[in-house]
């Protein structure tokens, strides 16, 4: 079945990306995509009918080549040239057809005309649902900037049509709220209408003049039409005010490369992940030849120095001299103990956690194969992984060796010290078996039986071979603990990021199983010898084992929009809805009304009002009084940056680099000097900056047209 499946796949693949790869030659002509479709077809029939069956149980429905149509030449080198398309084309239709100069006073007006042409591109149950969810709001919201808030909830949650929908009758009740406003004509602007968005934009442009979101969303908004000089203008222009804007740099990215300007493309792709990182800006650096690299990714979340606490282990001293040795080898062995007992506890509980872990992939897995099969995203790993994958690589990366031969090395001295203990051991028998001639003979009845000096002399030999050996050892293995401490560090530090939740949990415990082994360390004992008369007195060894640090993700937010709450730690990100308003407009048909889509976009948060306001629409730039910014992707949220005061404080590492030379290392910085959780509320303010559409112009709105207003 393999065999068959591959070849199907792959024949299909050859048929869609002919015209993409070779597009700027010539397409594939109606002969050849026949004789593709004579080959597609052959593989098909050879498919048996029970992989048939089992290939459509788990998602893949197979293509029917008697419904493809008899393309033209013409057509099929039409559809690669548009599949190849860098920027849109000049629609001057939507151009001609924008409303020039709307004043504030014709605001309401022009939104209900909007909200009018709307309803008739929306299926009905978005109508529908849009108007349950409005009367909620309205219900439950303080003012128009809480109910705004509480829309913009439901974009993010990628329900695009019912939040513009919402929004826009939001935006009719309170014409004059400019944060409503420039999110609803961003709305539009993402979902096809950058015409009916212009207008809006224009009237909010002239108010709060050099307001880079404005400039980016106008920017936007006309290279959706295709109007790529004026588009570069507004974009520029952002740039100009906040150099790594993320959204502003990657549109300009096409428009260079549009240009044949392949490097200016790139470098305009860098700007844009730099500020904000999502893998499908990294994919496109790919395409134009350039390698992502680690100093590209700006990285704010905090990097302890030790998450797990592993420097805090004590354990007894070495012995070395006999009258330390007894004392010392009854704690360690107290030690030892400890650690067998804790290792023991441990392992019963990574059992625990292989099953759970397993079963959650196992569901985790069944999850992807049905959303693929409804042509929804998902992605294998955690929202941060795949930026963590790149900007923190050099953390577990061993590609050079480095890693490996350092570790090698203190394994390797370890043992060379070990056989070198055994050459002390041995020399210690030789000596011991001198002793022996020397002294027995003098001890028995009537003989001088001198105890004192043979003590001396014995425990000397004793001590000298207990100080050389210990020394050895204990070097040795500090060495490598040292090195296994900052290598089980960085792994987890590297998983928190990189891992889903349940899989973190095990390698937590899988770290402490290993460190503890590590610490149970080889020492070497010896008794006083029987010569000596007086015998010291043995104390209970100290058998006490630190306790590991909780390893708890540092960098959380929280956005709370009343209807539906947004939540990030590290690994984890979840949008909770309310359940009173899932009640109120029923969790079925809501979840039926609309599929889940995803548009690429930035938004900028803020927990206060702030005296930023008067300066309309939140700005990425903007870090007076906090915030939070998501970057969003095709897959929802792919970058999480918080914002907030530089303050002063002491013991926390964080990832640095340096913006000229691009060096990046741990450096040192108070555990206050970059925020670590942030809350927000419908009280807040929320900035939507556009993001670059589709080339193509398939949005839901696309073609609205608005007249009488």
């Amino acid at each position: 079945m393999k065999k068959y499946l591959f070849t199907a796949v792959l024949l299909l693949l050859m048929i869609v990306t002919y015209s993409q790869t070779k597009s700027k030659e010539k397409a594939p002509t109606q002969n050849e995509v026949q004789d593709m479709m004579k080959e597609l077809q052959k593989a098909m029939d050879e498919i048996s009918p029970e992989d048939k069956k089992e290939m459509e149980d788990m998602g893949f429905k197979m293509p029917s080549t008697t419904n493809i149509p008899n393309l033209t030449d013409e057509q099929l080198q039409a559809g690669a040239d548009e599949l190849s398309r860098i920027v849109p084309e000049r629609d001057l239709a939507r151009i001609t057809a924008i409303p020039k100069d709307l004043s504030d006073s014709r605001m309401g007006a022009y939104i209900t005309a909007v909200q009018s042409s709307a309803s008739l591109l929306l299926k009905p149950e978005i109508k529908s649902m849009s108007d349950k969810i409005y009367s909620y709001i309205k219900s439950n919201s303080k003012n128009s900037s809480e109910a705004g808030n509480m829309a913009i909830g439901l974009w993010m949650a990628a329900k695009p049509e019912i939040a513009i929908y919402t929004l826009g009758k939001i935006c009719v009740d309170e014409p004059n709220n400019s944060d409503n406003l420039s999110n609803y004509a961003s709305m539009l602007s993402m979902m096809g209408a950058q015409h009916i968005a212009i207008p809006i934009l224009n009237n909010l442009n002239a108010k709060f003049i050099g307001n880079s979101t404005l400039l980016n969303n106008l920017g936007q908004a006309w290279f959706g039409l295709g109007e790529i000089n004026k588009a570069e203008k507004y974009l520029d222009s952002t740039i100009r005010i906040c150099t790594y804007h993320p959204q502003a740099n990657y549109t300009k990215s096409f428009i260079e490369e549009s240009k044949g300007n392949t490097e200016a493309a790139v470098e305009a792709a860098r700007r844009s992940i730099k500020r904000g990182y999502s893998n499908e800006k990294e994919n496109r650096l790919y395409k134009l030849g350039y390698d992502l690299d680690s100093k590209d990714i700006s990285w704010d979340k905090p990097l302890p120095q030790d998450p797990l606490g592993l420097v805090k282990f004590e354990w007894p001293a070495f012995p070395k001299s006999v009258s330390s040795s007894i004392q010392l080898e009854k704690e360690w062995q107290a030690f030892s103990e400890a650690c067998a007992k804790e290792n023991t506890a441990l392992a019963s509980q990574q059992e625990q956690l292989e099953d759970a872990s397993a079963s959650i992939g196992e569901a985790r897995e069944q999850k992807l194969l049905k959303a693929s099969r409804t042509g929804h995203g998902g992605s294998p790993f955690p929202p941060l992984a795949y930026k963590a994958f790149k900007k923190l690589k050099n953390l577990v990366d061993d590609s050079n060796g480095r890693r490996s031969i350092s570790i090698q090395q203190k394994t390797d001295a370890i043992m060379a010290a070990n056989d070198e203990v055994e050459n002390l051991s041995q020399s210690l028998s030789e000596k011991y078996k001198i002793l022996d001639e020397r002294y027995y003979p003098q001890f028995g009845e009537g003989k001088a039986n001198p105890f004192d000096v043979a003590c001396s002399d014995y425990n000397g030999a004793a001590d000298g071979y207990l100080n050389s050996a210990n020394s050895l050892l204990e070097q040795t293995q500090k060495d490598y603990l040292d090195a296994l401490r900052r290598y089980l560090n960085d792994q987890i530090y590297y998983g928190q990021y990189t891992m889903w939740p349940e899989q973190f949990e095990l390698a937590k415990v899988m770290a402490k199983r290993k460190w503890l082994g590590a610490i149970n360390q080889k020492v070497m004992f010896d008794d006083p010898s029987y010569y000596c008369q007086e015998k010291e007195e043995i104390k209970p060894g100290k058998g006490k084992l630190q306790n590991f640090d909780d390893v708890a993700c540092q960098y959380k937010s929280t956005m709370d929009l009343k209807i539906i709450t947004f939540e990030n730690n590290c690994s984890r990100m979840t949008s909770t809805f309310d359940f009173m308003f899932l009640k109120y407009v029923r969790k079925d048909d809501f979840e039926r009304a609309e599929n889940d889509t995803y548009i690429s976009s930035t938004y900028k948060i803020s927990a206060e009002a702030g005296e930023d306001k008067k300066w309309g629409p939140l700005k990425v730039e903007a870090k007076i009084g906090g915030g939070i910014e998501f970057e969003f992707g095709r897959q929802g949220i792919e970058d999480v940056t918080i914002i907030g005061e530089v303050k002063v404080g002491a013991g926390t590492g964080i990832l640095d680099e340096d913006e000229e030379t691009g060096s990046t290392g741990i450096g040192i910085a108070g555990k206050d000097a970059f925020p670590t959780t942030y809350e927000a509320g419908v009280e807040g303010r929320i900035s939507i900056i556009s993001g670059k559409g589709s080339v193509s112009g398939t949005g839901v709105l696309e073609n609205i047209e608005i007249t009488n207003w």
